[in-house]
């Protein structure tokens, strides 16, 4: 798969709503999978691509919240604690092919995970085929800014992921290429991405800096900047109160068929610069920016 170590792999657009999200996303030409459940008692709807994906993630069981696995994490109680502030992307995963090995890499840098996390989770494939997929995380939590949080991700079982059929979608999307964050004071933060990717990775741009990953890039702009880059698009609730991400950038294979579908499914949108703009309100309060 096109992705690679601490390249970025899944954003968690969390929610209040999933099945009402993952409507949203089937208008906008996505095609989710069929919902899965976690034992922390969260639920979600994945929009699969080659080597990444967007998580949909809502409460499904709220006794099983605090629910502290097997290194007293408590994944479910974090999801929680977003959504009682806005809906949103909550956290980020990065891609880890080996999760021993990349947290030694952290700890080279300086950046102990806060948590290691062992997981199954129940899978069907389209064929119907029951199994389970497994995962390890390797939790990198900011408490001072939540929505700055990631985690690297193995997937032990990927084929029950990374299903084929998953990543057909009506409106051509194939790749997630760049998450853009809007935080008070970028350089403020530059040393967290330091220690996640390495300096060599980051580089200043006109209103804070980027950071190259083996999946994607990552923008962190202060607020001023955000406005004038989003000016004529909603920017999504909450993005002044905390540090957040504001826009899931995706390549698709056409923007003409893209527009085509939206105008079908009668979906709002903005074409500005060689890229449609989808407002907060019909994608999870976050922005999704396509690109060909």
């Amino acid at each position: 798969m096109p992705n690679g170590p601490f390249g970025l792999e899944h954003p968690i657009v969390a929610t209040d709503n999933l099945d009402a999200l993952a409507e949203r996303y089937r208008r906008l030409g996505f095609a989710p999978t069929k919902r899965a459940f976690h034992p922390w008692g969260t639920a979600n709807h994945l929009v699969v691509f080659a080597g990444s994906f967007i998580e949909l993630l809502g409460i499904a069981d709220a006794d099983l919240l605090d629910d502290p696995g097997e290194t007293g994490f408590r994944f479910g109680r974090f999801i929680a604690r977003t959504l009682d502030r806005t809906d949103g992307v909550a956290m980020v995963a990065l891609r880890s092919n080996d999760i021993a090995a990349d947290t030694q890499a952290l700890a080279a840098r300086g950046l102990e995970p806060d948590a290691l996390v062992n997981f199954r989770r129940a899978a069907t494939l389209p064929d119907g085929t029951e199994d389970e997929a497994a995962f390890s995380l390797a939790m990198l939590m900011d408490e001072e800014r939540p929505r700055l949080s990631y985690f690297l991700c193995q997937h032990h079982r990927p084929e029950f992921v990374f299903v084929p059929k998953w990543m057909d979608h009506p409106n051509g999307a194939l790749a997630i290429t760049r998450i853009t964050y809007a935080v008070g004071e970028p350089f403020a933060v530059w040393s967290r991405f330091k220690q996640i990717w390495g300096e060599p990775a980051l580089t200043d741009v006109d209103g804070g800096f980027s950071v190259e990953t083996a999946g994607g890039q990552i923008l962190v702009l202060d607020r001023m900047t955000i406005e004038n880059r989003y000016f004529q698009t909603p920017l999504p609730q909450g993005w002044r109160e905390e540090a957040c991400a504001v826009a899931i950038t995706i390549r698709v294979r056409s923007l003409h068929a893209l527009h085509v579908h939206m105008l079908t499914a009668n979906v709002p949108f903005l074409l500005k610069d060689d890229a449609m703009l989808i407002a907060p309100r019909e994608a999870g309060n976050v922005i999704l920016e396509f690109v060909e």
